[in-house]
């Protein structure tokens, strides 16, 4: 073995295979199930090297996420169970008793805790020491009240919390949560090292947090790029938002080390990740999309509305208003659809073909049904966008050119024909309050919008 592969953990077998051997340390092995990691990393030196950062990063990662919760984080899943406990009871969590009778009955069972510890020769009690950590803090709730348990949110109690308290409704979207959620708690964990107490999270974590996931590959490639600034960005934020949620929930007085981290940018700006489409392609499309009713209605409306794939796919018919002053759609968050924003929930006029389209489908689904039922389930979504891109293809290959680039084209359109800010935001569904003049004045009403949409001449086959 070269002087450049002396790894800690690589050992050579007598057939000349290169193995991974680590020890699991002995508090562990029975929750791993096993007393040492072994892997065949592979037959020669570099296939040895490619295979040991992936295997390693995933050993350390189970080491870190299967150490023993902390006390702290034990004492406080123990004071908040027997809160619960104690005002189901009937007891007063916030004292020793409200009344001389519950006073005595609590003290009683206390002292019966604690006669079964071995007395202090010197003191006549247990030695505090002695006492398991549930106990300890049974004897003080029924002494002094659950809140003079010294018990702090740790790390992992935090994550935990964040996610049981903000549970999305949809499944799928519940199963993309959690696996973001947990990424970043695993992340944070490998750069602690272990659980903390949340007083214990220090600005330097965040930091070593920051240029950890600055340093990863959009994939597993050796020649991959590092991830986007932006996409670090979302991942810190989850970080921020979990501890911003801990500190309010919890009452701490701590600052969230996450709070105005630098981050810096990318070297791209956000105007030139997506392009809008340009006239012949669309047009293109439009045709192509023929043989698909399905496909070319929600392209029709996507095109005609500047609405985003899941606005339009889970579009209900009780959220057409076709006989309205001005025929609109309406976005709000019903049953498992969600918005990403407040000013995502808004109303949006119907004009041209996208009326056309609406009216027909209002006429043909069921009063309470999905216009695309297909499409309409959340799973379903990535179905549908895969297919509509794998058409868009054929017509151009720019990875700049998606679905998305709809949007983009709408709000050139709304640009060039004078339609205002104002008017560009409420149509898009984007936040508004920039500054303090936004929040004063009216909304902009449906019929501003609708004006602004029947001046774009928009790009569709000739009759």
């Amino acid at each position: 073995m070269t002087r450049r592969f002396m790894t800690k953990y690589i050992r050579i077998d007598s057939r000349g295979n290169y193995k991974y051997r680590r020890r699991v340390p002995t508090k562990l092995q029975p929750t791993l199930g096993k007393k040492e990691f072994v892997k065949l990393l592979g037959k020669s030196e570099s296939e040895a090297m490619l295979a040991y950062g992936p295997f390693h990063e995933h050993v350390e990662k189970l080491l870190v996420l299967t150490q023993p919760v902390s006390e702290q984080g034990d004492l406080l899943a123990i004071k908040m169970a027997l809160e619960a406990e104690f005002i189901e009871a009937g007891l007063d969590p916030s004292s020793s008793g409200r009344s001389e009778g519950e006073l005595i009955a609590r003290d009683a069972v206390a002292e019966k805790i604690l006669q079964s510890y071995p007395c202090d020769p010197e003191t006549g009690y247990p030695d505090r020491e002695r006492l398991s950590l549930e106990d300890h803090a049974r004897v003080t709730a029924l002494l002094s009240g659950v809140h003079e348990i010294s018990a702090e949110p740790t790390v992992q109690n935090a994550f935990a919390f964040y996610l049981a308290e903000k549970e999305e409704p949809d499944p799928k979207k519940r199963k993309s949560q959690i696996s973001r959620v947990r990424r970043i708690e695993r992340e944070l964990l490998s750069v602690i090292g272990q659980d903390i107490p949340l007083s214990q999270l220090r600005r330097e974590h965040a930091r070593q947090l920051r240029d950890r996931l600055k340093g990863q590959k959009r994939s597993k490639s050796p020649d991959a790029k590092p991830i986007k600034v932006s996409a670090v960005k979302r991942n810190l934020g989850i970080a921020k938002a979990v501890v911003n949620f801990a500190i309010r929930e919890y009452d701490l007085d701590i600052n969230n080390p996450f709070e105005r981290l630098d981050i810096g940018r990318d070297s791209e700006s956000a105007i030139d990740l997506k392009l809008p489409l340009p006239r012949d392609v669309i047009i293109a499309m439009y045709k192509d999309l023929q043989n698909n009713p399905v496909f070319l209605d929600v392209w029709t409306l996507l095109h005609h509305t500047g609405a985003q794939n899941a606005e339009i796919l889970g579009l209900n018919r009780r959220n057409l208003f076709l006989d309205a002053e001005v025929p609109h759609f309406e976005i709000k968050p019903e049953g498992l659809r969600t918005v990403k924003a407040r000013s995502r929930i808004r109303k949006v006029p119907l004009v041209g073909l996208a009326l056309d389209v609406s009216k027909r489908l209002h006429s043909t689904t069921p009063a309470d049904g999905y216009l695309f039922p297909q499409y309409a389930p959340t799973h379903k979504h990535d179905s549908f966008s895969a297919s509509v891109m794998k058409r868009l293809r054929k017509f151009t290959d720019n990875p700049k050119h998606t679905i998305y680039s709809l949007r983009h084209k709408m709000k050139d359109a709304l640009r060039e024909n004078g339609a205002g800010q104002r008017v560009e935001l409420a149509l898009l569904g984007h936040a508004s309050e920039r500054s303090a003049s936004d929040q004063y004045g009216s909304k902009v009403s449906l019929l501003e919008m609708k004006n602004a949409l029947e001046k774009i001449q928009f790009d569709v086959p000739e009759d």
